[in-house]
This record gives structure tokens, sequence and C-alpha cells, in this order.
């Protein structure tokens, strides 16, 4: 058992407390009709599996999907700890994914990882089998960490991906026969969906992976008539990423961000190399044949499914805010935040950076630039967030 020290435990006994100072959700549901609360009670739990395999199917980010299915469980339901621990190769349980009161100091409690030869956890890991414990006091497995505060009640149950356990999904509750064989089959339903959304989120990364090999193979077209360009679409993917961060925006836009940064200058393959590497200004012929690459390369990558949300901000890069921007001269929020991101991130590179036409600009100019342009050439709200990423105030 862990030593705690007196603020640990003081912490311990004001969460139980609080806790037991809630009723059960049954009783809360109907405190007089026990049938008609175990009736609702089943409609939530029909409720929360519902919810769960609606969220889950939607995403392919294994944190948000691990995330969504915590958080329901104790919003719902109101345990005192739902946690999600993933099995990893050295024999360790690892929570990566917890919710509840018991959640906001699992770092005071040695609770984040445990090894798979002890506790209910890791025997539901060795065995593969779930455990319903209706009074932890009498479980010899469970993982002492202190008599006065520990739940009395737990459920865990494997989760499986590709046929091999994966990590264990529990929830625990301070009251002793807090949940009963409804629950575990609830939570052995959960799990099931769960595993199915981790393993599509495996093929997903397999798949990401396979398309970003092809996006290699095909910009190493591009860097071999313009060298400028292999460097200058890593470093914007890396300011755009910040950006989309910084942004708040949804995980799948910042994915297509990424994207979008990393092959924005994918149509410049159909560009000749003397108009790429010429020192000097285009011509007004030269130049209109640079401003084809953005939809030439919007097209190619329109012809990979995959990159269905990608290919409509690469094609919008060189749109303005003010609507002066080609190819399609749209303005405002009709451009993709992606390509508000990457117009702005990419004129900030470009100006940093040494062409063959001109030498590269200083930082503080290329910053008031930016500054100078916010509400023509740039979504004045992606600049702010530009200048934030790059630490100018």
């Amino acid at each position: 058992m862990p030593a705690f020290g007196t603020s640990e435990r003081l912490l311990r006994a004001k969460m139980h407390e609080r806790h037991m100072a809630v009723p059960p959700l049954w009783e809360r549901l109907s405190s007089t009709d026990p049938d008609r609360a175990r009736q609702l009670y089943l409609e939530k739990q029909l409720t929360v599996a519902s919810r769960l395999s609606t969220a889950m199917a939607s995403s392919v980010d294994v944190d948000e999907v691990v995330r969504s299915v915590v958080e329901e469980l104790h919003q719902t339901f109101g345990v005192f700890l739902a946690m999600i621990q993933r099995l990893d190769d050295d024999g360790y349980l690892r929570a990566v994914a917890s919710a509840g009161p018991m959640a906001e100091v699992l770092h005071a409690f040695v609770l984040l990882e445990q090894p798979v030869a002890a506790g209910i956890n890791g025997r539901v890991a060795r065995t593969a089998m779930s455990a319903l414990v209706p009074d932890t006091r009498l479980e010899p497995d469970y993982a002492i960490r202190d008599p006065a505060t520990d739940p009395l009640s737990e459920i865990a149950v494997p989760i499986f991906v590709d046929g091999h356990v994966w990590g264990v999904l529990n929830i625990e509750e301070l009251r002793a026969h807090s949940f009963d064989r409804g629950d575990l089959t609830l939570l052995e339903l959960i799990a099931a969906e769960l595993g199915g959304a981790l393993r599509r989120c495996q093929l997903y990364g397999e798949l990401e992976q396979a398309f970003t090999t092809t996006l290699t193979v095909l910009c190493s077209a591009v860097e071999a008539n313009d060298a400028y360009t292999a460097a200058h679409e890593q470093d914007v993917a890396t300011l755009a990423i910040a950006v989309a961060t910084e942004l708040q925006l949804e995980p799948v836009v910042q994915r297509a961000v990424q994207y979008a940064a990393l092959t924005h200058d994918l149509g410049k393959i159909a560009v000749p190399s003397q108009i790429l590497n010429k020192q000097g200004p285009l011509d007004p012929a030269e130049w209109e044949i640079m401003r084809g690459h953005a939809a030439i390369g919007s097209e190619l990558l329109r012809q990979i499914p995959f990159f269905a949300d990608v290919h409509p901000m690469v094609r919008s890069h060189h749109e303005r805010w003010d609507g002066g921007g080609y190819p399609d001269g749209l303005a405002g929020e009709q451009i993709p935040i992606g390509a508000r991101i990457l117009t702005a991130c990419d004129a900030y590179n470009a100006m940093i950076t040494r062409r063959p036409y001109r030498a590269d600009l200083d930082h503080s100019i290329a910053i008031a630039e930016l500054r100078a342009n916010a509400g023509s050439q740039f979504d004045p709200q992606v600049v702010e967030a530009l200048l934030r990423v790059l630490g100018v105030s």
C-alpha cells in the first residue's frame, strides 16, 4: 500500500465525503418506486450505449475515442472513477483516459500505471476475463490504497483489439454493491465497441502512413525541379499545425491542414523549372503559368478520396481575405479555414526565406507585413494566432 502524506489523506477524505453526499443514480431517478427507478436506469444504459456507439464510429483519433468513453460514463452515472488503461509491451497497464472525482488526483495515488501481475485490472488483462466486484474489501486482488476511502465497488472488463487484449476499461464507486450484472453487460458492450473503434483508428493510421509515403513520392518530383519547395512545405506544415492548434480547430481539421501544407505546392510539378528558378521577376505569361499551380495541385489531390477535405485548402491557399486572390476570387469565410491558415503561414515563410530572385527579409519586416495586410490579404484572426505562435505580442 502506498504511503500517503497528511495532505493526500485529507484530500481523499474530502473527496469521499463530498461524493457520498450525493445519492446513487437510481435513487435520484425515483426514490419511492424501485421498479420505476430500475426502468429509468435501464433507459439510461441504453442511451449511453447508443451515444457512445455513434461517437466512436465517427472518430479516428485514439485519444478522442477513449476520452469520450470515460467522460460519458462519469457524466451519465456519476461514478467515482471511470478509467481506461492501455496494456504496454513492458507488462504495465497505463492510464490513457479517466474521469470522475478520483481522476482529478490520479497522480497522487499511484494509479497512472500498474504491473499487469497486480490488482484486479491486472488480472483482467492477464486472463481476458471481466470482473464484477461487489465489495473490494473481500477481493484478494484489489490493490488497497487507503482502506478508509477506497472505492468498494468495481467493474473491470478487457478491451480487445484484433483478437488481443489492448487494455482494460473499469469503473469504481465508493458504496459497496453499487453495480450489478446489467452494469457489467453494459461495460462489456462498450468495451467491444471501443475495441472496434480502436482497430479502426489503427487501420486509419496505417492508411495515413501509406498516403504519407505517396505524398513523399509525389512531392519529390516537385523538389527535383525546385529545391526550395521541399524545405518550404515542411516549414509551412509545422507552422500551420501550430496555428490550427492555437485556433483550437478539431483534430480532423488539424490533420487536413497538415496534409494541405505538405502538398500546397504540388501543382508546381506542371510549372517548367526555368520559371520556378528564374532569377528575376516573372513576366505576365510566366506569372499566369505559375498561378495555375494551386488549381492543378488541388485537382491531383481531388482524385484521391482520402484527401476530400484537403484539396479545397490547396486550391484556395492563394485566395485573399478581401476577395482579390486566385483561382476563384473567394473572400472572407468563403475561404476554407485551412486555406486561410496556409495563406498566412506560406507568406510568412516565403518572406523570411531566400529565393532566386531576392534575399530573405528580416523577421521584424515579415511581422510588420503580416500586420499591415491583416484584413486585406489575410484573415485577421489567423494573423493574431500566427503571431502568438511566433511569440510576438
